[in-house]
């Protein structure tokens, strides 16, 4: 859960798929920042789910979300963010139907898999944030 997304869960708070964490070479960094740069050098490059729903589900109190994609393309929506941005992991359960999948496995499940929902009893800290 990263805080750089507006208007998804309470607290400023969205859900977002991490890919890759790296940091830029110096070299790299003078060539694309302003030399005073002194922004993070720790990087995470993400791929952002919806914001959540006006409330969560009655039934058993989590929030749906789906893969944020663009309109024109429906690529996925990827940003890259400061690593310190990022606050916690959380976990998700895929949507399914009455049969779950027999193809998905926990290694690709969040490819597989369009729809989730956001378990806001991992921990209390969690439960606190969420609600």
């Amino acid at each position: 859960m990263s805080q750089t997304a507006p208007n998804h869960l309470p607290l400023g708070y969205c859900v977002a798929q991490i890919r890759a964490v790296f940091s830029l070479p110096v070299k790299a960094r003078d060539s694309l920042f302003p030399r005073n740069y002194d922004g993070a050098k720790h990087l995470a490059y993400v791929e952002w789910f919806s914001p959540f729903a006006g409330a969560a589900d009655p039934n058993h109190l989590m929030y749906k979300i789906t893969r944020s994609v663009t309109a024109s393309t429906g690529r996925r929506v990827f940003e890259i963010i400061p690593v310190d941005q990022i606050r916690r992991s959380i976990h998700l359960f895929p949507v399914f139907g009455a049969v779950t999948p027999r193809d998905w496995t926990s290694a690709n499940v969040l490819e597989r898999c369009d729809r989730f929902y956001v378990s806001s009893f991992t921990d209390r800290h969690t439960y606190i944030t969420i609600y």
